[in-house]
């Protein structure tokens, strides 16, 4: 039995962002309930925040989303998983690195630490996932398009996690604009903490890097059901990217966006978090 660590968290968020949003169905909660297994190299591995079933919404919702973005469709959680709380960072892919005998990405002169590793392809990313699940017994993966979604809309259907209009420093700094907390309006990405948790306990989903998903290329999401399952009908030497970036101004942090890349590529703007399965 591996050993594993469930903590219950009371969320701090604050709830005045969140009054007229249009909400979607799911199990509710007051709390988060974080898990970390323990890896076999004798220290924790990344922190996750455990995802409710329920139903909710993906792609586009308004005339501002983007054609590769629609159409926007109903989806179903039928079971719970539990998803990074915040990107992976340096310290954790660089002990995959060296226990590995890889090379460890640069980090563009930003430092590492508790860092969002950077400059990782999917491949690397998925080869960290496939690295944890043989160190803990778990099944850890990239999460789907569909999961990554649904886990940063947090039960919302609308633009932004918190409402439909951009609001400065929630969980985004455009340094074109003022407004930005303390320490946020900088040209490169930061440690997760610096902007607020969305409902469910993420950090960082409209801000810092862009992150892979299991998902195969597709210039729509025509074609796709109310599963999570990730879509392996496209092509597959791409895969997609969700997630705004340090890099992008405020009417391009939307939830819904996605682009499609090939699978090894890398930038200084890429990063990625993991999903552990849970069977219950």
């Amino acid at each position: 039995m591996n050993l594993s660590t469930l903590v219950k968290v009371a969320s701090l968020l604050g709830l005045s962002f969140l009054g007229a949003a249009c909400s979607v169905q799911h199990e509710q909660i007051n709390t988060w309930e974080t898990v970390q297994d323990q890896l076999q190299l004798g220290y924790p591995g990344p922190k996750l925040v455990v995802i409710p079933k329920g139903t909710g919404w993906i792609g586009g919702v308004n005339f501002r989303s983007f054609q590769n973005e629609s159409p926007e469709h109903k989806i179903t959680v039928s079971k719970r998983f539990a998803i990074g709380q915040s990107e992976i960072t340096f310290d954790e892919y660089d002990a995959f690195c060296k226990a590995t005998n890889r090379k460890c990405p640069p980090d563009n002169g930003w430092g590492r630490g508790k860092q969002p590793v950077i400059k990782v392809s999917w491949i690397e990313a998925a080869a960290y996932t496939q690295w944890l699940s043989e160190q803990t017994g778990e099944v850890y993966r990239l999460p789907s398009e569909a999961e990554w979604e649904y886990a940063a809309r947090a039960g919302q259907k609308t633009r932004y996690w918190w409402g439909d209009d951009y609001i400065q420093g929630v969980d985004h700094c455009d340094r074109d604009y003022e407004g930005c907390p303390e320490g946020t309006a900088v040209a490169r990405p930061g440690v997760a903490g610096r902007f607020k948790a969305n409902p469910f306990g993420l950090f960082d989903v409209t801000s810092n890097v862009a992150e892979w998903v299991l998902d195969c290329g597709n210039d729509s999401h025509v074609g796709a059901g109310v599963s999570v399952d990730p879509r392996l009908d496209g092509d597959c030497s791409q895969r997609i990217l969700k997630g705004a970036t340090w890099q992008n101004p405020q009417p391009n942090v939307h939830l819904s966006q996605r682009i499609s890349i090939e699978k090894d590529y890398r930038s200084a703007s890429v990063g990625f978090r993991v999903v552990r399965e849970i069977t219950d």
